[in-house]
Parts: structure tokens; C-alpha cells; sequence
């Protein structure tokens, strides 16, 4: 706590007090004596009080679980828990998670307690765990005033923001004519006919061919391909440009999201990779909750994609595929032709999601790389290449 820190209100009166006091002087009047002291009087007193902030308890109430841009009630109990009366107080919160607030808390006797209750919008993605609030008093006059900073305990993890796709270019069987020969069927309970057998003990009587059985004289089942959904792996990396929440990674968080929530809806279970300070982070077969708030995790770090590519394709196999979410600058975009050509070489589907950095550069006249030549290298082959822009609707540029 920084106490008896004075304020510009107590210089000024200080000063009044000291020119009364001289006026007193010259001219001996005995009045201008009294106002004099009863002013620096006043200043003296202000040095001795104490605001005794520091028997304030404070909790904070906020949800577990938000999604940035959503509004959310937050809530702040201060306690006294002190012998004395505390005085009136501004209460400033700044837990990361919301937008700085600023509130007044009443005085409180001892043993009571004052609760605030705000409506906050979660405005950037992350997961939090604790904030600083801020408690300042200048009672009773404000010439002096006290702080003290509080770190208030309060877990909240705000999920990135994500649309729902209608499609995305997810490898299906057939999605190219080549690609039908890395198909292999298998049999299952799928609805593509594959051909007859023998009956076998347990198999339901529907699944009975008449025509067959009354040909060759014994039970002959239908036999169907197995419908076998293709693995989706999504690779999120590079540098940030902006200013987040507003930001080329911020987006490409929100892209990941949208894709991999979609994916899940269309049946295919899903991967995701992104680097660390040190090694990699993965998440496999994730539900919706477990992908957002693993990317709300997420850090912008910038480093080549070929090494996450290569433990992708472990997962994904020859009929999957791979999505990466990179901006077109840093070394992550200098690295994608050499990705997206180990993904084809692989057998895989290559899908680039590309954020467009000029966007968030204010002066164009400061980029320092070729954007065109970075985005006509992700688009080797028969790469699927979507571009994701500041200001643009998410949607619209993924579908």
C-alpha cells in the first residue's frame, strides 16, 4: 500500500494556508492568524489519517467459460474484515479477461460487506486466472491519499469467437478422381453395397440375399462398405500483426475454431497441433469444448510448420486431411510450399488458411515482404488456399 502520497488538492490548500499566514503577518490581524492555521491545520490533520485499506477482503464472481465479444455479468464482494470503518473507496478491476472498470464502494463498518455487480464484455480471447484490483481513498477531504492493489483469485477461460460453416473443403471419398485409387474398402455397416458371403451366426435376417440363397441353396448375406470418416488435422502457427484482439492471429484462432467445430459436426474426428516455447502441443479427438478452449491457450509463435506437418501425416494417413492456419509473413509462410508439397507427397488433402498481414498494417508502405509471391507459394498443386482479411466476414472467406 502507498500511503499519505499527497495530492495536488493538498498543495494548493497548503499554499493558500502559507499566503494567509504571511497576509496575517503583515497586516497583525488576529482573524487572518485563525483562518491561517485552521487551513494548514487541516492539511496536518489529513497526515495523520488512516485509511486502513488493507482490511479489505475482496472475491470476484465471473463465469468459468465465455466467448470473447459475449457480455457477462461479473461480480465484486468487498468485506471488511477489519476494527475500523473503511472509508469511501474507488474500486478498480483489472482482470485481463474483461475491460477495465471503475466503481464506488460505499463506506463500510466493520464486518460488512458491499457487492458490485457488472455487466462486462469478455473482449479478448485467453485463459485467466487472476486480476488486479485496485482500491484508492482520499477521504475525508482528499489531501492525501491511499491505494493498495489487490490480487484477487477467479478463473475464466474466454473461447475464441467462431462461425458456423456451412461447408469447407474437407477430403470425402471420391473428392478427386485420383484419389479414388488410395481408397480401400472395407466391410462394415455403411450403406455402399459391396457384395455377398456366407452366413454367419448373428447376423440379422434383413441382411439376407433371397435371390442368391435360393440359387446356390444356403443363407447369403449383403455385405456393405464401411463408411469411414477421413481425419482432419489442423496446424495453427506464426508470428501476430495488429493489435489483439484485432489481430492476424486473433483471426486465424477464430478460423481454427470455425473449422474444427464444423468438422466435428460433418462426422470427422479432428487433430490439432501448435508449436510451443518448447515442443509441440496436441490435442486428439477432442469434443467442441476441449478445441475451444485449447485454442484459447493459444500464443502466436513463429516457427516452421514442415516439422508439425510430419507428425500430422503420422495421424491422418494417406485419405486425410491437413489444415494449415498461418499468416503470409514470418517463417511459418516462408516454410508453407515445402509443407503443403510433404502433405501431397503423403496422399493427404493440403488446405491453407492464410491470414492477409497488409490488412492489419495501417501504412502499407512499411511491408517489408512480398505478400503475392508468399500466397502463390501456398497454392502448389492442387493446394485449397483460403485468405482471411481484417474487417472481412469469417464465413464467407472460409466457405
Amino acid at each position: 500500500m502507498k500511503r499519505f502520497v499527497p495530492t495536488r488538492r493538498a498543495f494548493i490548500v497548503a499554499g493558500i494556508g502559507v499566503m494567509l499566514f504571511m497576509a496575517a503577518s503583515t497586516a497583525q490581524a488576529g482573524w487572518l492568524f485563525v483562518l491561517a492555521a485552521s487551513v494548514l491545520g487541516l492539511v496536518a490533520t489529513s497526515l495523520l489519517w488512516r485509511h486502513n485499506l488493507g482490511a479489505a477482503a475482496i472475491e470476484r464472481r465471473a463465469p468459468r467459460r465465455t466467448c470473447a465479444g459475449d457480455p457477462v455479468a461479473v461480480g465484486l464482494t468487498i468485506h471488511n474484515r477489519g476494527r475500523r470503518t473503511l472509508p469511501l473507496m474507488r474500486v478498480e478491476d483489472h482482470f485481463a479477461a474483461f475491460e477495465p472498470t471503475v466503481v464506488t464502494a460505499e463506506r463500510l463498518r466493520p464486518g460488512e460487506r458491499s457487492e458490485i455487480e457488472l455487466v462486462k464484455t469478455a473482449h479478448r480471447r485467453g485463459v485467466f486466472t487472476s486480476g488486479a484490483v485496485l482500491l484508492t481513498s482520499g477521504a475525508p477531504f482528499g489531501f492525501m491519499r491511499s491505494r493498495k492493489a489487490i490480487e484477487v483469485p477467479g478463473e475464466t477461460t474466454v473461447v475464441p469467437h467462431w462461425a458456423d460453416l456451412g461447408s469447407f473443403p474437407i477430403l470425402e471419398p471420391s473428392s478427386f478422381p485420383a484419389d479414388v485409387l488410395h481408397e480401400r474398402a472395407r466391410t462394415g455397416a455403411g450403406q455402399e453395397y459391396l457384395g455377398v458371403r456366407e452366413y454367419r451366426p448373428g447376423d440379422p435376417q434383413r441382411a439376407v440375399h433371397w435371390r442368391s440363397t435360393a440359387r446356390v441353396g444356403e443363407l447369403v448375406v449383403r455385405e456393405f462398405e464401411e463408411e469411414v470418416q477421413s481425419r482432419v488435422t489442423l496446424i495453427l502457427a506464426g508470428k501476430d500483426v495488429g493489435d489483439p484482439p484485432d489481430s492476424a492471429f486473433e483471426m486465424l484462432v477464430s478460423a481454427a475454431a470455425s473449422i474444427g467445430i464444423y468438422a466435428l459436426n460433418t462426422g470427422h474426428p479432428v487433430d490439432l497441433l501448435r508449436p510451443l516455447p518448447e515442443g509441440v502441443a496436441h490435442l486428439g479427438d477432442p469434443d467442441r469444448y476441449d478445441i475451444l478452449d485449447w485454442l484459447a491457450a493459444a500464443e502466436p509463435i513463429d516457427s516452421p510448420v514442415t516439422p508439425l506437418v510430419s507428425q500430422a501425416l503420422a495421424r491422418v494417413g494417406r485419405r486425410g486431411t491437413v489444415v494449415v492456419l498461418i499468416p503470409t509473413l514470418g517463417e511459418a509462410a516462408r516454410d508453407a510450399e515445402d509443407a503443403v508439397r510433404m502433405i501431397q507427397a503423403a496422399g493427404s488433402r493440403a488446405i491453407v488458411v492464410a491470414a492477409r498481414a497488409s490488412s492489419w498494417y495501417d501504412d502499407v508502405r512499411f511491408l517489408d515482404f512480398d505478400e503475392g509471391s508468399s500466397l502463390q507459394a501456398m497454392s502448389v498443386g492442387r493446394t485449397a488456399v483460403r485468405v482471411v482479411s481484417r474487417g472481412e466476414d469469417l464465413a464467407e472467406c472460409l466457405g
